[in-house]
Formats: structure tokens, sequence, C-alpha cells
């Protein structure tokens, strides 16, 4: 049984809801009694509301046990695999909830507007004090949902869709695409199949609606300073329609004048011809005190060019109509003609850097061209790691310095991140699934998880295979990225695992000292079979030996590291372990074969390491591991990567060629 009440020591179950509400003043359903029978605690029945309340949410309500579990989702239910959206669990509600709609008083919990959203049946998949997973059949809301608990509090959880949408072609919301830019000319002659849209000389802006809530992006993709808190209408109006909007703010009063429709309710726009899109915008609610519909005139460019210098506006805009959505680019089929009154307003372009302020903070942001690509860094001069003053900025350079290196041993590798966006002394994160942010230039592969502890059945890793890449990753802070011992091939396939990995843990009471001489002797064993050994630091405690490979089978390279591990075990037992626990790692070095499991993966050479310090995971020399006496021999900061790639260049270049044979 779970519910609300269940969770807070057994109390009565509608207890908490009849608490907070008085009959005399509101019209929601207030039963005088419990719900009578509830012993079997099965229930079928769903409803979402949707509750125009202090701010717009939806109520997902289960029935359960004669009562609705309900939890409250601010953003909705998500439709998308990689979007996670936060849920409140709330007090049971009484099953006649279930067809409640209408207006709850100002003044009263919850005032505001309610009404069904959606209502069906659905199944139970997993039900627990920390995870229920269920499967909707309703006419709006269709598919598996996954609730999980967050920590311990019984409030705050989280929720996901635990399966591909329903329509295979849904595509997510973008979050990073450049707007379209124009080309100044003159008018067009003759100008059938063309149409005109006046500039009102503002900011040009693409705005972004998601469950409900409005998010303005300038030309470079940096979300404004200024909230506009005028545009939250917009939110509410649209409702669970989700929006990618071009537009300007500009006019007087100014408010957002929506020029274009990019993506509407997980289909992109951009393919479609404007006259298309345009259609598709008129047929949502778009026009509000604040925001609406730029006019828009099919032919007649010279009348609407006199009426916009007459009214003193910089600029009219002509677009073919059947001319499709180019994101970032400037061509023939969207052109601007000044009308004189001041200078054409053309497109912004992203300066480097931008200086702007939120609030009483003051907040920098960064564009940087790379690869011929603009690619944004907020807050280049955040101090990641504090004991040594190293910048977010220096996240980056470190990571161009060291792209030509460390991109061979990323490409085709699916990449988990792991995200230090408050620094190394704050809470990191692990990411995989980057669907939800993701530049559309930044390669992704799609692989299945099944059985995955947080529903999902695939998951979108990303693929950095260009010095870009590595650019977007340091804006998000990931300082460390690690990759699996395969690779995917050119249609998002694994291949079976090419390299092969030792990775020597140092236990209470050893260093990476210790690790060396580890290191000697599992190289040793490895020449036996004919295999070199490639050491490499992992920018922490200890160390790994890399050598390529080839082999039959996906499991068959972590069979062969452990009878490599319990022969050193056995040979040297005060000395080395192959086996996880703690309490036998004590003053022993741990040869961790499990690394080789298809499903685990290891920090990658020359990434950072979220220590005190910016170590770096870094090859070395065999000479450097038989010299080292001291844990200081074998440490390397970013600082030092430099001189080393100048002296060595890169020591693992081997493990880009072809395998060796793996023994069976």
């Amino acid at each position: 049984m779970l519910t609300l009440s269940s969770l807070e020591g057994g109390a009565v179950p509608l207890e908490e809801y009849r608490r907070k509400r008085d009959r005399q003043r509101t019209p929601e359903p207030i039963p005088a009694a419990d719900p009578a029978s509830p012993a079997d605690g099965h229930g079928e029945l769903f409803v979402i509301q949707q509750h125009h309340a202090r701010s717009l949410h939806w109520d997902l309500r289960l029935e359960r046990d004669g009562v609705l579990a309900s939890w409250a989702v601010p953003k909705g239910l998500p439709e998308d695999p990689g979007t996670i959206r936060l849920a409140v669990r709330t007090e049971d509600h009484p099953m006649e909830y279930a067809e409640f709609s209408g207006e709850i008083p100002a003044g009263e919990y919850g005032a505001g507007r309610m009404t069904i959203w959606d209502r069906g049946r659905y199944d139970t998949v997993k039900w627990t004090e920390s995870e229920v997973q269920v499967v909707l059949h309703g006419s709006r809301a269709s598919g598996r949902y996954v609730l999980i608990r967050r920590g311990r509090a019984p409030k705050d959880w989280l929720l996901r869709r635990g399966d591909p949408p329903t329509n295979p072609d849904r595509r997510p919301l973008p979050r990073e695409l450049s707007p379209m830019l124009a080309t100044p000319a003159a008018l067009p002659e003759p100008d059938d199949g063309w149409c005109y849209e006046v500039r009102f000389g503002g900011t040009r802006v693409l705005a972004r609606v998601d469950g409900g809530r409005v998010e303005l992006l300038g030309a470079d993709g940096v979300p404004l300073p200024d909230r506009h808190p005028e545009l939250a209408g917009l939110g509410t109006t649209l409702g669970a329609t989700a929006v990618l909007l071009d537009g300007e703010i500009g006019g007087t009063p100014p408010g957002l004048w929506i020029t274009d429709l990019l993506h509407v309710d997980g289909r992109d726009t951009l393919e479609l011809p404007y006259r298309d899109r345009r259609a598709l915008a008129e047929s949502l609610p778009l026009t509000g005190p604040h925001w609406r519909l730029v006019p828009s005139y099919p032919g007649g460019g010279a009348a609407v060019l006199a009426a916009a210098t007459e009214q003193g506006l910089p600029a009219v805009l002509a677009k073919r109509a059947d001319s499709n959505y180019q994101p970032g680019q400037r061509g023939a089929d969207w052109i601007e003609i000044s009308t004189g009154a001041r200078p054409p307003v053309g497109d912004p372009t992203p300066a480097t850097p931008v200086m702007t302020s939120s609030g009483s903070r003051n907040r920098t942001v960064s564009s940087v061209e790379v690869g011929g690509r603009r690619v944004r860094l907020a807050n280049p001069d955040k101090v990641i790691y504090p004991l040594t003053g190293f910048r977010k900025r220096d996240v980056l350079e470190h990571y161009l310095a060291v792209a030509e290196v460390m991109l061979p041993h990323l490409a085709g590798r699916p990449t988990t991140l792991r995200r230090w966006p408050d620094g190394v002394d704050a809470p990191s994160f692990f990411e995989k699934n980057v669907s939800r942010h993701v530049p559309s230039w930044v390669r992704t592969v799609r692989l299945a998880t099944p059985g995955s502890a947080v529903g999902s059945e695939a998951i979108d890793y990303p693929l950095i295979d260009d010095p870009a890449g590595l650019a977007w990753v340091a804006n998000l802070a990931a300082l460390e990225l690690h990759v699996p011992q395969w690779t995917v091939d050119s249609s998002g396939d694994r291949n079976d695992p090419n390299l092969l990995v030792f990775d020597l843990d140092p236990g209470e009471g050893t260093t990476i000292v210790e690790c060396a001489r580890v290191a000697e002797r599992v190289a040793a064993v490895l020449a036996e079979d004919g295999l070199p050994a490639y050491p490499r630091t992992s920018g922490g405690k200890g160390m790994q030996l890399y050598s390529p490979v080839q082999v039959t089978s996906p499991e068959q390279t972590g069979g062969y590291a452990k009878a490599v591990a319990e022969r050193l075990a056995g040979e040297d037992p005060a000395r080395v372990v192959a086996v996880m626990a703690k309490q036998r790692r004590r003053g022993r070095v741990f040869i961790d074969w499990s690394q080789n499991n298809p499903a685990k993966t290891t920090v990658a050479s020359y990434s950072l390491r979220g220590r005190a310090r910016p170590t770096v995971a870094t090859p070395l020399t065999w000479d450097e591991v038989r010299a080292c006496r001291r844990s200081e021999d074998l440490v390397f900061t970013a600082a030092d990567l430099p001189d080393r790639l100048a002296r060595h260049g890169d020591l693992l270049t081997p493990l880009l060629g072809d395998g060796h044979p793996l023994p069976r």
C-alpha cells in the first residue's frame, strides 16, 4: 500500500485532505467517511487535472486502496524518455475527485481553475514506497510512466516516461537552435510568392514554451537576463502544448511579436514551407495582452514598406512562401528591406564575450568559435577548482589543448559525463542521456538499456568527435568523460571490445607507488601471451593498463582479465587482491578486472578529474612507472600536459591500431 498517509505513519487516509478544505467554502468533494473497503489495494482509474493555481501544474491521480494517490507535476507528464520532471507527492484525494472540475475560490487551498486534462484506466507494473511504474491508457496520456522517490523525503519524486513515445516520429523540443538570418536587399520583383512582415527594431529571441513555462533565448542561444514576467500568460495559455517560436521583443509598448513556428508538440516544422508553418501558428492560441503573431501579408510588398516607413519602423522582412527554415543560415529566401527610418535591424551576431546581468548577480556569457562552430561558455570566470583558482575557461583551454590527442581515443565511444556545475567542492552527478539539451551538431547514439532503474529502455549518449564537442562539454562543467572499452559502428550498433583494461586501485595503506609495482607484474603476464601493455594514471589515486585486442565475444576480455588478476593474487596474496570487498583490500592493490564488463566505463585518457586540483588521466612511459618511488612522481595536472605532449606526443597511439588476438 502506498498512500501518503502510510508514508506518514498510518494516519486516516483522507484526514489530511479534509483538514485542508472547508466544504462551506470550496466546491471540491469532501466525503464525510473514508473508503469502506480498501483491502485489496487494486485500482485502475487515473485522472490528470490541469490546475491553474498559483503556478500552473498538472495533478496525476492514480486509484489505489480506495483513494486517489496524487502527485503534482509542475511541467506536466513528459512525452520523451530523456525528459525528467519533478513531481510532488500530495495528500490522497477521494475517488469523487476524479470527476471534479471547477473554480476553487481565492483564499482557499489550491485556489484556481481545475479542469480534467485526461482520464482513463491504467495497469500497474510496479508499486512500492520508492517506485511506481504504471501504463496509462488515456486519450492524451498513453504509455509507461515511472515515478521514483528522491531520497528519504516522502513528497519528493521524479517522473519520467519509461517507453518510447506513442508516435515514433515524435521529436523532443529543441534547446539549442540558431535563428535563421535575413539578407539585406531591395524589394523582390515581382513579389508573387513572397510574404511580408514588419520589424520593430527590438531584440531577436527564440521563445521556448514547455510545460506551461516560457524561456526566452537570445540569438546566441543564451537565456535572456530579463525574465519578462508579462509573458508568463503565454505559457499558461498553451498549457501542455510545447512550442519553439521565433520572434522579437519590441514595439510600443514592448511585447513579444511572434514571427515563426519552429516546433510544436513533438513535431519539428523546420522543413515545412513558410506558408504551412504560418498556418500552424495561426491555429494556436498565440494572441494575448503582451504577445501576438506579427501580421503577415502575401504580396504587396511596396504597400507594406510604405506603411512601415510612415510609422517609423526600421525594416520589412520578406519571406519566400515556399521556403523552409534554415537555422543559423543567411540566404536569398529571407530578405530584409530597410525603410530608411533608421539602419536595418539585421540579425544580432553573438559577441565574445557578452556581459549581461541578472538580478543582483553578474553573469558573464562568452562564446568561442571552435572548428567553425560558435559554442557558448556561460560564466567563464567561475572557479571550478577553489584550491587552485582553476576556472571554467581553464577547463575549456585544457580540452582544446589536448583535443588533437584526446579525440581519437573518444571516437565512436558513447560518453558518460560527470558534471560539477558548482565546482569540485559541491556535489557532482553523472549524465548519460543528453537528449534534453544536446546541440544538434553533437552526434548522439541511442543504445538500449533494458531493466534500467529509472525506467528508460534507451539512452541517447553523446559521441564527442570534434573540438566543438569538447567545448560543449567544458561549458557543462563536465570535468570527467567516461567511456567503455568498445565502440559503435556507423549504424549505432555495438562493436566487440577492442581494448583490454586493468584498473589498479590502491587499498588503504597503499598508493600509486604500489600500483606501479603491480603494473610491472601485470605487463609481464601479458607479455607471456604476446600482448603489449600501455600505462596511464587515473588522475586519481591509481592507474590503468591498456592493451589493444581482438576478441570473438564481448565477455572475452573480462574473462581473460579476471584470470590474470586471480593468478597474480594467488602468487602474491600479501600485495595483490582480485576481489572488490574493501576489507580484503587493506594494504593491497586491487586489480579491478570487472572494468571490462561491457556495461562499465573508465575515465577517458586526457580527461580532467574532479579532485581538489585539476589532475588529468595521463599516459605514462614505462621508465616513469619503473622509477616511481613517491606518489607525487605520477601526478600530473592540466598545466603539465602541454610540455608532456611536446616531449612525448600521444603515448597511447598504439591503442588506435590493430588489436592483438586475445588468448581464450
